[in-house]
């Protein structure tokens, strides 16, 4: 039996981390992606079989060289799966009235670009399976309304539209894709700190803070009060389960412990309802 394929993005921590332990354990030949943070933990942990490959996804450049690294690799050999897990979520926050548009700017080009990028290179790869499949992760943030916090939930929201494109063209070529939106699942991105904190009220300029501050908690408390949270690793053995051993993937996946909720409540109530159930969740 041919060992199967897997390329993860953003693969040294989190959500990424626990994917490529579980592939490994059953049997996969795993590239795990990073950037700055040398996954060393994570390939003490695995197989010979799991390789660390340095991608950037926010630079062409590195991603064509991380591709290029994993064909070296696999010879003629196909890839199998491709998961664009690489994400960052701090940076932009604030106000509409007041965010730092540059900075929102970069975390389209982590959060929205860099999944296409990496599709595009890696696409030759996964075209040589008889099983290509890609996930790109989103967030059930998605789905929520999330006053002085939108950046992260709306370049997630633009990846959850742009997924939808990229498999109705790519499902005549047998290549599936889907959506996965966690939640609630405990990783770096949830372990907001008393400087991301202070980060976001001092991005207001002294003139709008306490108008900000009489109106609105801070989103990151608002969110850790409202939801239960995961292991990578539980959360890791769920996608295992439900995605990849799926034969036929669904459009999106929201996963984490209660989320499934959100996508309903925006599906079946008014848009006021939705509203105030929010407003009640981050107003003061």
């Amino acid at each position: 039996m041919t060992t199967q394929t897997a390329f993860i993005t953003g693969a040294a921590t989190g959500i990424g981390k626990s994917l490529v332990q579980k592939l490994d354990r059953e049997g996969w030949q795993c590239f795990a992606g990073y950037n700055r943070q040398p996954p060393d933990a994570l390939l003490a942990t695995c197989s010979e079989r799991t390789r660390a490959v340095r991608c950037n996804v926010a630079d062409a450049s590195s991603v064509s060289s991380a591709i290029a690294e994993i064909e070296a690799v696999l010879g003629d050999g196909a890839l199998d799966l491709l998961v664009n897990n690489a994400a960052v979520v701090g940076g932009a926050g604030g106000g509409i009235e007041n965010v730092d548009i540059d900075r929102f700017k970069a975390l389209f080009e982590v959060n929205f670009w860099g999944p296409i990028r990496v599709t595009q290179a890696a696409l030759p790869l996964i075209r040589r399976s008889a099983r290509g499949r890609i996930v790109n992760v989103g967030s059930a943030s998605q789905y929520l309304t999330i006053p002085m916090g939108s950046s992260y939930p709306v370049t997630k929201s633009a990846l959850q539209r742009v997924t939808q494109a990229l498999r109705a063209e790519m499902k005549p070529f047998s290549i599936q894709v889907t959506c996965l939106e966690p939640g609630g699942v405990q990783t770096e991105m949830l372990n907001i700190t008393e400087e991301q904190e202070a980060e976001l009220w001092d991005s207001f300029p002294e003139r709008l803070l306490p108008l900000y501050k009489t109106h609105f908690k801070f989103p990151g408390d608002a969110i850790e009060a409202s939801f239960a949270v995961w292991s990578p690793d539980k959360f890791a053995e769920r996608v295992y389960r439900d995605i990849i051993r799926a034969k036929s993937l669904k459009p999106n996946y929201v996963i984490g412990p209660g989320v499934w909720l959100l996508p309903v409540i925006k599906r079946t109530l008014p848009d006021r309802a939705h509203e105030r159930i929010f407003e009640r969740m981050f107003r003061r």
